[in-house]
């Protein structure tokens, strides 16, 4: 049985752990994830020198792997941070915000990332597979080969050198989005690693296809399995480039008529060329596409059998067998749980990722209700 533990940090480095805490986390796919701890002051364990107001990272580990990182500050609109509060039973406590993810979403893809504004450059404009092209970027902007005072200290750029031949281009973009739209076009995925030491590790890969080895079906790994066929929302694409009206560029995909085409259109107006334009216009296509959606919650013993970062990973597709039929399935997001009575982590499939903000949001306002009526 494996031994998970949840460990304060500083700065990644571990100053305490919370012994009888609940954690709730999730991990999403190209996409920032959100965390929740909850407990009693009084049971955390520190070393000399610490305290709870120290705290700014969290991880949960299993065995000697990481399997959740995630920051202590605001996820959205000042939701996320530390909270305590006065209870009959004593000082409570509630720790959260985003995953590790959320370092690519404080920065921007500056048009020279060399230069302060204002840029000799309107765009930076990059061609080359996928993954060297996105890791370019994040080197430029956030890694080793940024401005100092932009870099992320002890963040390294790891370039699989793969996925789709193409032209990318960066002014101003968020540096997450950045990355999400190559990763979409380019068929990759973007992980970010934390190590025990606090360094962070970008790695840039081929989702792999685990349909042969990681198998979930209904006979009693599934429950609550549903099957929804999907049909296409978009069928045709026009995307919009840089420029206005005549000089604006165009670019089309898609071929279907009749009374069966549905149309789109994608605003695309900081990309600088026409290849990338096409890549949009291509792409939306492809997310609209027909398609068969299964969503199901894995068991607990299931979840333990197939374990995360072992059996499988974020964007991997594995299979789920439904009355003996399998279907593909991309893991979009892991459910991490840690409790004092169970531990589980699972895969959650298609879009069925969950949203823990409206969660947070909801234990911050309940905790708070319940500090008003003891200090009034």
């Amino acid at each position: 049985m494996s031994e998970f533990s949840i460990d304060l940090c500083v700065g990644w480095l571990r100053v305490g752990e919370c012994p009888e805490g609940t954690f709730d986390g999730v991990v999403r796919n190209l996409a920032t994830g959100e965390w929740v701890l909850t407990g009693m002051v009084a049971a955390l364990q520190f070393e000399a020198g610490f305290t709870l107001a120290s705290v700014d990272t969290v991880r949960v580990v299993r065995d000697s792997t990481i399997v959740f990182a995630g920051y202590v500050k605001p996820v959205s609109n000042g939701v996320g941070g530390l909270i305590t509060t006065t209870t009959p039973e004593g000082r409570q406590f509630t720790l959260s915000g985003p995953d590790a993810w959320t370092v690519l979403a404080s920065r921007l893809a500056w048009p020279t990332p060399a230069n302060l504004p204002p840029w000799p450059d309107g765009w930076d404009q990059r061609s080359g597979v996928a993954s060297t092209v996105a890791a370019g970027y994040v080197a430029s902007n956030a890694g080793s080969l940024a401005r100092a005072e932009r870099q992320i200290p002890g963040l390294t750029v790891v370039d699989g050198t793969t996925g789709m031949f193409g032209s990318w281009s960066a002014r101003l973009q968020p540096l997450d989005d950045l990355v999400v739209r190559i990763c979409r076009d380019g068929g990759i995925i973007c992980r970010l690693v934390v190590d025990f030491s606090g360094a962070l590790q970008m790695v840039f890969t081929t989702p792999r296809d685990r349909r042969t080895t990681t198998v979930l079906s209904d006979q009693g790994d599934l429950t609550n399995v549903r099957r929804q066929d999907i049909p296409a929302s978009a069928n045709f694409a026009v995307a919009g480039g840089q420029g206005l009206l005549a000089a604006r560029t165009f670019a089309v995909s898609g071929a279907v008529s009749g009374a069966a085409r549905r149309e789109v259109f994608t605003n695309q107006s900081s990309l600088s060329s026409a290849a990338e334009v096409q890549q949009a216009a291509d792409t939306a296509v492809a997310l609209g596409a027909a398609s068969t959606t299964i969503t199901a919650e894995v068991t607990d013993v299931a979840a333990g059998r197939v374990q995360y970062l072992v059996d499988y990973d974020i964007g991997d597709t594995i299979a789920a067998e439904i009355d003996l039929v399998r279907y593909p399935v991309v893991v979009e997001a892991v459910k991490v749980h840690v409790g004092v009575d169970r531990a589980v982590i699972r895969p959650v499939f298609g879009n069925a990722s969950p949203d823990l903000v409206a969660g947070i949001i909801r234990d911050i306002n309940n905790l708070q209700a319940r500090f008003d009526t003891q200090i009034a």
